[in-house]
């Protein structure tokens, strides 16, 4: 169904084209660009690169342009790349020549570069709303609490918390913050107690944690950095294996910055990911000549071995500025398009969605062309009755005509009751979009002014990211609330996944041991990241050589445990499935009794 859609939506191929006896590659940046980066790469993808006989760049004002020609690591094309910067400002001319192919002319413009949005530093933090431990008095999660469903719910919760941001759309955009505590990369079991917590130092925070595949094997990735007062990202993306050590780290190309939005891996290797780049533009309506602030939104294809840029877009130019629910008054810079989710679709096509527009894009990767819009101010559907969204995020295919995302709804003048997960059902035939499914808690707190996620799980059920709101909740095919967590108010996470994940660090199990009195002593245990302990051994130094003196079944990320003993040094030990040694904590020393 939807396939008939797009074919009826694509522009169609020309008969020279056709003759072709080799497919055209995409160029990037695509014809008719308008803000390029003064660094861009010419991105020559879909041709291999020996194929590939020259590229010659000419600036309007810079002149010639020599560079070298950068392969792609799967043979899939290479990136030509400057020796100098372009000139802000400046057309441009690329001319690529391909074996068998006509000279291909690409003509862009480079950017009136903008000024950088500055990033939110705020450091103070709200101790009764955290969790202290013992064996790491440094290590500081946010309290979690579990409503309902613990033992419902059997995989792991993948989240990010971070300070809930307040942002409307069209006012001037920027964020009010309050933070809980230090943002990272969390894992939770289903009781809401801490399997693995990657702190960050401020003004650094994470967003996006999840398992992709990367090289064939199963891998955790996140983003990291600091975020601005428009609320996007400066940071990179991280790939590590289950041991929780880094195997990549992944940056946006063309001098740009990563933003937080999106890191998606592709089956070939490339990654998706948003950036975003205040540039100056002419804005209709205003004086000519004048140059006002827009914050473009930026897509880029990577690939992850080389950190080449594959392929390029920009919102700007191909999103019409007039359909944005945002508006220029009062910006810092004006957030149009504010792009959240990328999905790569069959047919070298993404799905893209946009906040701002209050719309979610068919991209044809090939020509940047949009081949359908859903929702926002220019729907290529009519929506049906509770179909229509604003603000959304996360938005993906679910087969080949249903649409799953996250209605935030929290901004002015679209305040709803509650967010909600949906579950759109499109009809190609006579271009509508009709409510299938739609998730929602009912509790005007769950109203979320940013952010958001929704999953499909295997057995049916949605997991759905409550955004800036604490909430993360599991629902059934009905529609029943089958699991709710929470983080503390104030506390957020971008996205929430349920996930199976099981891991052993690379690290040791840390030991602490506190005194009570001369033959009593409380021993604490924890190992950050590790899934598979079943209890703990506790082992004193008597004697000059260690014993154990205790075993406990683990409870939660630390286990504490009382043991009678006048001994001064102790370890503990974590012990598996049939009593497997696992790992052994280095030795440390009782505190002295009080008194």
């Amino acid at each position: 169904m939807l396939t008939a859609l797009v074919l009826a939506l694509a522009a169609p191929v020309s008969a020279a084209a056709a003759k072709q006896a080799t497919p055209l590659p995409a160029i990037s940046p695509e014809p008719g660009t308008l803000d390029a980066s003064p660094t861009t790469q010419i991105s020559v993808f879909g041709v291999p690169r020996a194929s590939i006989e020259s590229v010659h760049v000419t600036g309007s004002v810079s002149g010639g342009h020599p560079g070298r020609l950068e392969s792609y690591s799967q043979n899939q094309g290479a990136s030509f790349v400057l020796s100098r910067p372009l000139s802000a400002g400046e057309n441009v001319t690329a001319v690529v020549k391909i074996k068998g192919l006509k000279a291909i002319t690409d003509r862009f413009v480079v950017a009136e570069p903008g000024k950088m949005v500055p990033i939110l530093n705020a450091t103070q933090d709200q101790p009764a709303k955290l969790q202290h431990f013992v064996t790491d008095p440094t290590l500081l999660p946010p309290k979690i609490t579990v409503e309902r469903g613990a033992s419902r719910l059997h995989d792991d919760i993948f989240l990010t918390p971070l300070p809930a941001p307040i942002v409307h759309p069209n006012s001037n955009n920027e964020l009010t913050i309050n933070p809980v505590g230090p943002g990272g990369p969390e894992i939770i079991d289903p009781n809401g107690d801490v399997v693995w917590f990657h702190q960050l130092t401020p003004p650094d925070v994470a967003a996006d944690l999840r398992i992709q595949r990367y090289a064939g094997h199963d891998v955790l990735t996140w983003w990291q950095g600091p975020v601005t007062f428009d609320a996007f990202g400066l940071g990179e993306a991280v790939i590590a294996n289950t041991s929780y050590q880094t195997l990549k780290t992944v940056h946006a190309g063309n001098g740009y910055q990563m933003d937080l939005h999106e890191f998606t891996l592709t089956p070939k290797g490339d990654a998706l990911v948003t950036a975003y780049s205040p540039v100056l533009i002419h804005l209709a309506g205003t004086p000519a000549g004048t140059l006002s602030p827009l914050l473009d939104a930026i897509v880029q294809e990577i690939d992850v071995r080389t950190g080449l840029v594959v392929w390029e877009w920009h919102a700007y130019g191909h999103l019409p500025l007039k359909d944005s629910y945002a508006t220029p008054a009062n910006s810092t810079a004006y957030d149009a398009y504010h792009l959240n989710s990328i999905e790569q679709l069959p047919g070298g096509r993404l799905l893209i969605s946009a906040r701002d527009m209050s719309a979610v894009y068919d991209i044809d990767q090939a020509t940047g062309k949009v081949i359908w819009t859903l929702g926002g101010k220019a729907s290529s559907f009519k929506l049906g009755p509770g179909a229509r969204f604003y603000f959304q995020h996360d938005a993906q295919m679910l087969g080949t005509d249903e649409v799953s995302l996250f209605d935030d709804e929290g901004g002015p003048p679209f305040y709803a009751s509650t967010s909600r997960g949906i579950v759109l059902a499109l009809n190609a035939k006579r271009h509508t979009a009709r409510l299938v499914h739609q998730y929602s808690l009912h509790t005007k707190a769950a109203l979320a002014d940013s952010e958001g996620s929704f999953q499909t799980l295997p057995n049916g059920n949605s997991f759905i990211g409550f955004g800036a709101t604490q909430f993360f909740a599991d629902f059934s095919t009905n529609g029943a609330l089958q699991y709710e967590g929470s983080l503390p108010i104030d506390d957020g996470s971008y996205r929430e996944y349920a996930l199976p994940w099981s891991a052993t660090p690379k690290t040791k199990p840390i030991a602490a041991a506190q005194r009570s009195s001369a033959t009593e002593v409380d021993v604490y245990a924890s190992w950050n990241g590790a899934t598979t302990v079943e209890r703990w051994q506790v082992l004193a130094n008597g004697s000059g050589a260690f014993r154990t003196v205790a075993t406990a079944p683990r409870h939660g990320f630390e286990t504490e445990i009382a043991v009678l003993s006048s001994a001064t040094g102790f370890e503990v030990r974590a012990l598996g499935t049939g009593g497997k040694v696992l790992a052994t904590s280095a030795p440390v020393t009782a505190s002295t009794p009080a008194g």
